[in-house]
């Protein structure tokens, strides 16, 4: 009797077969669109998570949302019509991102590391000026200033010369979401790079680097001599006298 049950219950199964084909393969699709709407909700929000990342220059985790989110919209969400304005507004972003980039890094690359230079001049200027010092301000010693050469050949990173310690040492750059961003000059620079190659704009950031060469060493002669002007004023009428700044 027991075989004849389980006989039984396997013809039915049997019969039931294309049926619950059918409702698996319905399961299967309901929880694909639910993961499509799930992707749509997030991409939605993109546009706002965008500016905050960008205000509080937290370039890599901007470049890789906004990376991701037009990979979406341009694959998977491509015949959504609904989010063709997104759509339009992020690939316009993502045009747009490598020049903010691209401005950060000659902002590091000319302004920042010099302006550490010229507030060691005005450090020691001003302690020469409390021990009522009256000899020369001593030279800048810029040898232990961090500069992106240094940073790639800091024994950290291996031997210089090492080009496979210096590229992973970028694929390991990471942002810390504690600190601010800018405190380490030669990380944040690593984290631009990072997020100029996510962009595949390498060689427009070199073209870039190029063209603006000369213009941005000059206006470190010109802020350079300035600095150096008025700190001669500012150590008066007399001192200057006796020590030209030349």
């Amino acid at each position: 009797q027991v075989k004849e049950n389980l006989l039984s219950c396997k013809m039915l199964l049997h019969c039931k077969r294309d049926e619950l084909r059918k409702l698996w393969i319905e399961g299967i699709e309901h929880k694909h669109v639910l993961n499509l709407l799930d992707e749509i909700e997030n991409i939605k929000q993109v546009p706002q998570k965008l500016e905050q990342c960008m205000a509080s220059k937290r370039y890599l985790n901007a470049t890789d949302m906004l990376v991701s989110a037009v990979d979406s919209l341009e694959g998977p969400l491509l015949q959504v019509e609904g989010l063709s304005d997104l759509r339009l507004e992020l690939h316009s972003k993502k045009m747009n991102l490598h020049l903010v980039l691209i401005d950060e890094l000659h902002r590091h690359l000319y302004i920042k590391s010099t302006n550490r230079v010229g507030q060691r001049g005005k450090d020691r200027a001003r302690l020469g000026s409390l021990v009522k010092d009256s000899s020369p301000v001593p030279l800048m010693d810029v040898t232990n200033l961090s500069t992106p050469r240094k940073f790639l050949e800091t024994s950290q990173f291996s031997t210089p010369g090492s080009s496979t310690m210096r590229d992973s040492s970028l694929l390991e750059i990471k942002e810390d979401t504690d600190l601010d961003p800018e405190e380490n000059s030669a990380v944040f620079m690593g984290i631009l790079i990072k997020g100029l190659a996510k962009l595949k704009k390498i060689p427009e950031t070199v073209k870039a680097i190029q063209d603006r060469l000369e213009q941005e060493l000059k206006q470190i002669v010109k802020r350079s001599t300035t600095q150096v002007a008025d700190n001669g004023y500012q150590r008066g009428e007399n001192i200057s006298q006796e020590n030209q700044p030349r």
